[in-house]
This record gives C-alpha cells, sequence and structure tokens, in this order.
C-alpha cells in the first residue's frame, strides 16, 4: 500500500489485490459506493488520473465521471444482468464504466481539495438522524440529486463522509 498526493494535495491511497480484490459489498446499505475528487484544476486532474489509471472523462448532464473502460464487464461478472438493468433504468450510455466523480470546487470556495468517500444507506434521512444523535453533524442534506438522495456528515472526529441511498425516480434531476 502507498499513500500519495496528486498535484493540488488531495491525498489517495494506492493497493496491490494479491489474494483480496478488493471490495466484495457494494451498494449494499453500509458499504462503498462511489468515491469523488473535489478540486479546483479539472484539467490537471482529469490529465494525471487519466494516466495514472487509464481513466476517461464521461460527461453526464449530473456532472463530469469518470470512467474505466471495461469495468462494467467486471461489475457484469459477478452481477449478471446489470448492463440491462442499467439499460431499463435509462443509465446514459457509457454510465456502467464509472468509477469515481469529478467535481469541480470554485475558484471562490473555500473548500479544500478532496477525494470524498460514498456509503450507501437504505433511508439517508434516518441515517443523518442517527449520525446526529450519536455526536455527529450533517453538513449538507439531506437533499435530493441525480439518481439518489444524499447527505454529507461529519464524524464526531471531523471525518467527513457522503451517504447516498439510490432513488431511481430522481433519474431527471440535473438533466
Amino acid at each position: 500500500m502507498a499513500v500519495a498526493t496528486d498535484s493540488e494535495g488531495a491525498v489517495f491511497s494506492l493497493w496491490q489485490a494479491g489474494r483480496h480484490p478488493g471490495a466484495t459489498v457494494v451498494n449494499e446499505h453500509g458499504a462503498l459506493n462511489f468515491n469523488g475528487l473535489a478540486t479546483r484544476d479539472v484539467e490537471r486532474a482529469k490529465a494525471f488520473y487519466g494516466a495514472v489509471f487509464g481513466w476517461e472523462v464521461l460527461d453526464l448532464p449530473a456532472g463530469l465521471m469518470w470512467t474505466l473502460p471495461g469495468y462494467g464487464d467486471h461489475l457484469e461478472e459477478s452481477t449478471p444482468g446489470l448492463h440491462a438493468q442499467m439499460e431499463q433504468m435509462g443509465a446514459p450510455a457509457g454510465f456502467i464504466d464509472v468509477v469515481a466523480a469529478l467535481q469541480p470546487i470554485g475558484a471562490d470556495d473555500a473548500a479544500a481539495v478532496r477525494w470524498d468517500v460514498t456509503f450507501g444507506v437504505d433511508d439517508v434521512d434516518a441515517v443523518a438522524a442517527r449520525a446526529t444523535e450519536l455526536g455527529g453533524e450533517v453538513v449538507h442534506g439531506p437533499l435530493d440529486a441525480p439518481w439518489s438522495r444524499v447527505a454529507e456528515i461529519k464524524d464526531p472526529f471531523g471525518a467527513t463522509f457522503i451517504a447516498s441511498q439510490f432513488v431511481p425516480e430522481n433519474s431527471e434531476l440535473g438533466s
């Protein structure tokens, strides 16, 4: 494992699989769901992560996404029928290959350049309420977003994460 930073200072970790190929539980309550880079220099980030990981950029109405060509085929191996399911839901072309989001930060925005982690949840409003009861803080939301309902939460130690509830009815938001 290695810990690195990109040219703007966003920290990320590298890990070589070995016998454990990665997350085997995804898109379930409490499991890793998604990652996103908040950056001020989108073009530099595109060039850097594209060169390091082979990621390409997909420009969707909901925002910029990074894709890894063939990733959807890999997902299909563990979840047969996923391509058809995404097509039925109206997912845009190329969405099945998405590996992360690319979130521009405005020049006048004081937000830190960072990688965000998103966990899937069954009920984002209940998770936000429970996090508050346990000494956390809801930073933003819960609010409706394309394909989801989300909240940014800060734990009692200052770390932030996003809780995301899949809401297919929100597919047209941001279009």
